[in-house]
C-alpha cells in the first residue's frame, strides 16, 4: 500500500492537479479572517505558495497521496485535502514563552 501511495505521488496528471488546488487554496487563505487559527503560519505558507506553487507540490501530493488521494479523485476531493493538511504544512506557531516568577 504505501509503495502504491508513493507512486502515486510522482504522478505528473496528479501533481499538476494538487499544485491547482494548492495554488486556489493559498488565494483562499490570503484573505481569511486574522482569527483564523494558526492565520499566521497559514498566510505565510499561502505567500510561499502563491510565489513559487511548483516549490509545494511534491510536499502537498505526498500528504495527499498518504491520505488515499489518488489521480481518480475529483477535484473537490483534492482541493479538500490540501484543505486539510495545509496546518500540517505551514507549521505550529511558537506558544509564547512566559516569565518565570
Amino acid at each position: 500500500m504505501l509503495q502504491d501511495q508513493f507512486a502515486e505521488s510522482t504522478n505528473p496528471a496528479l501533481q499538476g492537479r494538487v499544485q491547482m488546488a494548492a495554488a486556489k487554496a493559498a488565494q483562499d487563505i490570503s484573505s481569511e479572517p486574522t482569527q483564523t487559527p494558526n492565520h499566521p503560519m497559514r498566510v505565510s505558507l499561502a505567500s510561499q505558495v502563491a510565489r513559487s506553487p511548483q516549490m509545494y507540490t511534491h510536499s502537498f501530493t505526498s500528504m495527499l497521496c498518504a491520505q488515499g488521494i489518488t489521480n481518480d479523485s475529483t477535484d473537490a476531493e483534492i482541493s479538500s485535502m490540501v484543505a486539510a493538511v495545509w496546518d500540517a504544512i505551514a507549521g505550529q506557531p511558537t506558544p509564547p514563552l512566559t516569565m518565570a516568577v
